[in-house]
């Protein structure tokens, strides 16, 4: 089947294509090039992990999101850990202890929803057997693959913060991860080594032979909650087996002639609503792209918005539709709006998270299309032994302070800021995007849709050019800015820290497809990073 799949790995996207040749549809290339990813971005993604998938059907008229959310152990209690509370991270919003409970070890985990996502999109959707769409992810598994600059980065970037712990001392702190992932020496892998990973590919055999419902209430299962319970994990047998997925209709927002829809909480969606209702009544189509008032609309804007998703989002099955519904009201738009035009520029907060997530973008030539970010948070560390994946830090994101939009609560949805979206345009299909990123996804996807419907570009130029992240007092703009532009930001009183780079690793890295009204396929994967493009097209 003809199509195009759009994501951060080559050879994720590499298998997805495949799919497709062979027959497949948009939601059989998905789900393959999903545990593709879960093996080469182990600290990305993974059976431990979360997902956000906004699927679209047009031969069942069906448009809908699946989301495999995070939720807390059923052992937590409110007030667990208030009196230990440290505040929060500057820059990913972690909460933070002395001892790094949050953020690494067995009780930083939450209960994992991306194999029950995926199986409900294979249920619903998908024309090939289950087995044959896990089968590349075992096979590379046992093969192995090349250790990409963004491996090595993921394993091996420290944090400013004593109390955020990197990746490696995270998985140095386990016995089993610390085996599966560095040397005797624990020495990271070189740039270029072939990596295997016997372990998961069997773990992944498993669940292609007996079905996703393997992990939550198999044989696989008990193997995982004995290890969780048994090293202090809040995550029992029973929340594995009673973990369900939560299928809603998806918001939308009407942006000059498109219609945009988005996930909601708790997800992110309704941040990229907000931020193209404020963008919708300041025409920023008539400034110079990247100039000056262009980048104090577009900062400005976001900066409002993250303040809002620190305010306002959380779980509504735990703290009901009033905050959404500020969120997403044209009254609260028109507020920012005015704050905007009238040069207000932010707040002094942030609160978000890092960049290891991942996400893909399929379309196949019948108008399916699949849009799906999935993410571990960053990583816990933990691996039980002989299972070969690393869970979540899921816990992280929970404010330990009771009465807060993202207090903890048994079995409550961790707040994410994953937004995998479409946009229709005359009734029709026209864009389907996403990004990981953690608190940059929004700056990212709010920029590069405006560039292709407000500035005219391609996909590939609307992901390659500069970009800017804007929230609290400050923007990060690209090396790309011109000083002139960083002088004149600064004068109106923004924060501005000009980076060294081009191509900006902090920016998320956008995946986008524009569809034409032929079914031509114009896709591009975002250069930043350190694997650059990853599309395929047959």
């Amino acid at each position: 089947m003809r199509g195009i799949v759009v994501c951060v790995h080559p050879r994720a996207s590499e298998e997805g294509a495949k799919i497709l040749e062979s027959g497949g549809n948009a939601f059989d290339a998905a789900i393959a090039t999903a545990f593709v990813q879960m093996v080469t971005l182990p600290f990305s993604c993974g059976v431990g992990g979360m997902m956000s998938a906004h699927l679209l059907a047009p031969y069942k008229d069906e448009h809908v999101i699946i989301d495999g959310c995070l939720r807390a152990g059923s052992r937590v209690s409110s007030t667990m850990w208030a009196d230990d509370y440290l505040g929060e991270a500057e820059v990913s919003g972690s909460s933070l202890f002395e001892d790094l409970r949050s953020t690494m070890g067995y009780t930083s985990i939450c209960t994992p929803g991306s194999v029950a996502a995926l199986g409900d999109i294979h249920r619903e959707f998908s024309t090939m057997p289950w087995s044959e769409l896990v089968e590349p992810a075992i096979r590379i598994a046992k093969n192995g693959f090349l250790v990409t600059p963004e491996y090595k980065r993921a394993l091996n970037e420290g944090k400013s913060n004593p109390y955020e712990p990197s990746t490696r001392k995270s998985v140095e702190s386990n016995g089993a991860g610390a085996k599966l992932f560095l040397d005797a020496n624990h020495n990271s892998p070189a740039e270029g080594e072939l990596i295997r990973n016997p372990d998961y590919a069997n773990t992944l055999e498993q669940i292609a032979t007996k079905g996703p419902s393997e992990f939550y209430r198999g044989e696989l299962a008990s193997i995982i909650s004995d290890d969780l319970y048994g090293n202090g994990s809040f995550v029992t047998a029973d929340d594995l087996a009673e973990y369900k997925t939560t299928r809603y209709q998806p918001l939308s927002t009407a942006y000059g002639d498109y219609q945009v829809f988005s996930n909601s909480a708790p997800g992110a969606g309704p941040l990229l609503i907000e931020a193209l209702n404020v963008l919708d009544g300041l025409d920023i189509s008539s400034f110079k792209h990247g100039g000056v008032e262009y980048l104090h609309y577009i900062a400005s804007t976001l900066k409002l918005v993250n303040q809002d998703r620190i305010d306002y989002l959380g779980d509504p099955e735990v703290i009901g539709n009033g905050s959404l519904d500020i969120i997403l009201s044209e009254e609260r738009a028109s507020e920012i709006r005015s704050m905007v035009k009238n040069d207000m520029v932010g707040n002094l907060r942030s609160h978000g998270e890092g960049p290891d997530t991942t996400h893909l973008t399929v379309v196949d030539e019948l108008g399916n299309a699949a849009s799906i970010t999935h993410s571990l948070g960053t990583v816990s560390g933990v691996v039980t032994p002989r299972l070969g994946f690393v869970y979540n830090n899921g816990m992280n994101r929970f404010d330990p302070r009771p009465g807060r939009a993202s207090s903890i609560a048994p079995r409550k949805a961790r707040l994410h800021l994953m937004m995998p979206s479409l946009a229709f345009r005359n009734g029709r299909l026209a864009i389907a995007f996403g990004a990981p990123g953690g608190n940059a996804i929004l700056s990212a996807l709010t920029q590069v849709f405006t560039n292709i419907v407000d500035f005219g570009m391609s996909a590939m130029e609307a992901v390659s050019a500069a970009r800017v992240h804007a929230e609290g007092s400050n923007i990060w703009c690209e090396a790309r800015t011109s000083t002139g532009v960083v002088k004149s930001l600064r004068r109106l009183g923004h924060g501005v820290i000009h980076e060294a780079s081009s191509l900006s690793e902090r920016n998320a890295r956008a995946q986008f497809v524009v569809i034409g009204s032929d079914m031509n396929f114009d896709g591009a994967s975002d250069p930043r990073g350190s694997m650059g493009v990853s599309d395929s097209k047959v």
